[in-house]
């Protein structure tokens, strides 16, 4: 990275953190650092705009604003919604004797709340208040799960809310990959709000897999933060699939010396609808390793917005990051808003980033469709090879098979309006 931009880069960083102290006496209770950030730039009452429901607002879901027409520095969300009642099912996970497990999270350990960074504070208390399942899973000391733990969360008509909280605790030198996946029937009016955080104690090494497949016409909001302490690795798969208007984000914070994350992201985009991504990585610790790649497929007239932040703490010295994008579109009417940022507080560090979006080339099309394929069959396959380096990351073939399913359909309904 330039020196020039660095420097620069650092005297933005200490200017924001200097906003932030000076108006840190007019917090109010349980505000995220964005929050915090939105009403500096448009006041604690702010008028809300036109088309947000009753239990939505307009949060910031930028770290640092942007210029205003580029349509990312905002966007509107659920932050809380009626009783859900109770969600059925068994409220223990299938994992083996030594993982320790429990239905409450009141003696979770919870020093710092890496999730809370996306959360406003009336979501954050709509969880606490009314979360139907709660899962605290604990991996001993030196333990190895070699199986993944994996939570299955159908939604239905007849039990069509579920807000879940989770929390993944792993020990010291511990191993565990946690798969939880959401379905719902197409047609079917049902509502997620979930949360999942990781706390990766020195040395230990989690994945967490979370497969959003619902129904289209689902409602999705979640949250996801992980805190990793000295030599621990995070890896994350995040799958948005499905769900009318999906929103969600995820924070890593990579706490102690040497410890890494990886963020893969695979996200499909059709119809009408809207989907809203926000990803950070925190180095904090020094010598820290991380990189969050994306890949997504949008057609006919959806809209897309993903924000990718690397931000390099002061002291973070010897981290390096890197952060990727890459889609496919197959329709000229698709909206795709992608803002990958670098914050630097660190001069000692190394960080980039790559972003590639277009139609399909048109060469290899050609050679397909000479070969025998049809259009579509040519386009089903290009696109499902467009994701395919993250949807691999999902261990379980069933997942990967719906997902891949899904990805044929879509195009099956619109990529012929390439």
């Amino acid at each position: 990275m330039r020196q020039d931009t660095l420097k620069q880069n650092t005297r933005d960083q200490r200017a924001l953190k200097q906003d932030t102290k000076r108006q840190e006496t007019g917090k109010r209770p349980n505000q995220s650092v964005l929050e915090q950030d939105l009403e500096r730039h448009q006041g604690p009452d702010m008028e809300q705009p036109q088309g947000l429901g009753e239990h939505e607002k307009k949060v910031q879901r930028m770290q640092t604003r942007t210029w205003s027409r580029s349509y990312v520095n905002d966007a509107g969300m659920a932050v809380s919604g009626p009783d859900p009642g109770s969600f059925p099912g068994d409220a223990a996970i299938p994992a083996s004797g030594r993982i320790i497990q429990e239905q409450s999270l009141d003696q979770v350990p919870m020093e710092e709340d890496a999730a809370g960074f996306f959360l406003p504070g009336e979501a954050g208390t709509f969880l606490d208040q009314y979360a139907n399942r709660r899962h605290y899973l604990r991996i001993p000391r030196g333990y190895t799960e070699q199986d993944p733990i994996v939570l299955d969360l159908h939604l239905t008509g007849e039990n069509p809310d579920l807000v879940d909280d989770v929390f993944i605790e792993a020990e010291e030198d511990s191993r565990v990959t946690v798969l939880i996946n959401y379905t719902s029937e197409e047609g079917q009016k049902v509502r997620h709000y979930g949360r999942t955080r990781i706390l990766a104690h020195r040395n230990a090494h989690v994945k967490l897999v979370k497969a959003q497949v619902l129904g289209k016409t689902a409602a999705h909001t979640d949250f996801i933060g992980g805190i990793a302490e000295e030599g621990a690795r995070l890896d994350v798969v995040l799958a948005e699939i499905g769900a009318r208007n999906p929103f969600s984000s995820c924070n890593l914070v990579l706490k102690g010396e040497g410890s890494e994350a990886e963020l893969d992201a695979v996200y499909l985009g059709d119809g009408q609808r809207s989907l809203d991504m926000s990803c950070r990585v925190e180095h904090r610790g020094k010598k820290t390793l991380s990189r969050i790649t994306a890949k997504g497929v949008l057609l006919e007239q959806c809209k897309k917005t993903f924000r990718d932040t690397l931000d390099f703490i002061s002291g973070a010295a010897g981290s390096r990051g890197r952060e990727e994008e890459n889609v496919l579109m197959l329709s000229p009417d698709v909206r795709n808003l992608s803002a990958p940022v670098m914050l630097c507080g660190e001069e000692n560090v190394e960080g980039d980033h790559a972003l590639s979006s277009g139609r399909l080339d048109e060469r290899i099309l050609f050679y397909l469709m000479s070969r025998g394929l049809s259009e579509v069959e040519a386009k089903k396959l290009l696109a499902e090879a467009a994701v395919s380096s993250v949807v691999e990351k999902i261990p379980e073939e069933s997942i990967q098979n719906r997902i891949r399913e899904r990805v044929r359909k879509a195009i099956e309904k619109g990529g012929q309006m390439a």
